[in-house]
């Protein structure tokens, strides 16, 4: 009988040397990368594979180069760069922006 970890497993079967077959488990691919304020997918992200296969392409591959890519999609982005704008220019105060907005904005006066 199988160990109970291995019973929910995706399996194949691979032959080896001498004509035995062998049981190796499948990893699953991974999901699409969503936005971490509206959980939209981000495109530009590559998804449905391994991260180790990830981890193998180019740095420009793995995700774009503007701020917070990978993190926001475009519209949350352009979003967090306005309201920084806003404090900056004093029109706001920081305790105004939105409270799930915020750690986004202290981020972008830092930068």
């Amino acid at each position: 009988m199988p160990n109970r970890s291995e019973r929910s497993k995706k399996t194949k079967f691979r032959r080896v040397a001498g004509g035995k077959s062998k049981r190796i488990f499948v990893r699953g691919k991974t999901g699409k990368h969503k936005c971490a304020l509206c959980k939209n997918v981000l495109h530009g992200v590559p998804h449905g594979k391994t991260s180790a296969e990830v981890g193998k392409l180019s740095k420009t591959k793995r995700r774009p180069t503007a701020l917070f890519a990978g993190v926001l999609c475009s519209k949350c982005r352009h979003l967090v760069v306005m309201e920084a704008a806003q404090v900056e220019a004093k029109a706001k105060k920081f305790d105004e922006v939105e409270l799930r907005l915020q750690n986004y904005v202290k981020q972008v006066k830092v930068k």
